[in-house]
């Protein structure tokens, strides 16, 4: 009897074990996205590792969509903690009748630092006009 008890609970030990998805801690990001102050209606937003400022680890995006982005539901399994690039392409919500449409801007990259203190952290992008790349 007491050996099946100490292999019932080993058997629960190592099934909680794999529990934890494996790699880093990630953690959820939201926000708005806008050009000019105004919402950008389709695009992409990348958060890579700021390697320059000592972080590594895989890539979080969501897409960024009505001026909206979370990488909640849009996107990866989140973003790391720590200093960040945050890289975004946007521009016109989507035209069947138009194959490779201009954006607005691709590629804007800008740097942050993801503290997580609970619950989803919140960062809002406005990219200037003059800052079209």
């Amino acid at each position: 009897m007491l050996r099946h008890a100490a292999l019932l609970m080993l058997a629960i030990v190592a099934a909680l074990a794999g529990c934890r998805p494996p790699g880093p801690t990630r953690y959820q990001i939201e926000g708005t996205v806008t050009f000019d102050g105004k919402p950008v209606p389709s695009g992409l937003i990348r958060f890579e590792a700021d390697t320059a400022r000592g972080n590594s680890g895989p890539v979080g995006y969501a897409a960024i969509k009505d001026g909206r982005y979370t990488t909640a539901t849009q996107g990866s399994k989140g973003a790391l903690e720590g200093p960040l690039v945050a890289i975004m392409t946007g521009g016109p919500a989507p035209n069947p009748k138009v194959e490779f449409p201009v954006m607005w801007f691709t590629d804007y990259t800008t740097t942050l630092v993801l503290e997580p203190k609970g619950g989803t952290t919140t960062f809002d992008f406005d990219i200037p006009r003059e800052q079209k790349q």
